[in-house]
């Protein structure tokens, strides 16, 4: 009796264990260098590195925690940046903590609260990560007035360093 019943859980663990369809890509990836693969198909987004997650997370906490020297060292020496509160694209000089520096001048503190961050990566790369990140923000200035806002940021992560700051933002009051 015993082994009759180990047989048949061994037949359900086998069982429920065959036919796994997993999908571990989808979606379209459009590349500057194009969005086919050498057959014709288009190239998938996937899960991206774990590696490339501490880099950006280790980025984005520097940043909380106004440490402009730690965001340097996380950077390439330019960096492109698409604020959330004004239109277009700033090429940063991220070799040193000038550009930092001066938009956290006024900054006193900065709380975040990470609602989920979800690594992207295309179907055959190994070096570059897109790394999005949903928090909320709330500064306090040196003057005593607060800001804030929702934001949905993706860092992008090539061969280790930040290339790339995309931030869009919903403003909220935190006068609940």
């Amino acid at each position: 009796m015993k082994k009759v019943k180990t047989l048949v859980m061994l037949a359900l663990i086998l069982v429920g264990c065959d036919n796994q369809n997993v999908q571990n890509s989808g979606g379209i990836w459009h590349l500057k260098d194009g969005i086919f693969n050498a057959d014709g198909t288009s190239k998938k987004a996937i899960i991206g590195s774990e590696k490339d997650v501490e880099i950006a997370m280790e980025l984005f906490d520097a940043y909380t925690n106004l440490d402009s020297q730690r965001m340097v060292e996380l950077s390439a020496d330019i960096v492109k940046f698409h604020p959330a509160e004004i239109a277009g694209m700033i090429e940063v000089d991220a070799s040193n903590t000038a550009f930092i520096d001066q938009i956290q001048s006024t900054f006193e503190s900065i709380d975040r609260t990470v609602s989920n961050i979800t690594p992207v990566a295309v179907e055959g790369s190994d070096n570059y990560t897109v790394v999005g990140i949903l928090y909320t923000q709330v500064i306090t200035h040196k003057d005593g007035s607060i800001s804030s806002g929702s934001y949905f940021e993706r860092i992008h992560v090539e061969n280790e360093k930040v290339v790339r700051i995309v931030q869009w933002m919903r403003p909220f009051s935190i006068d609940f």
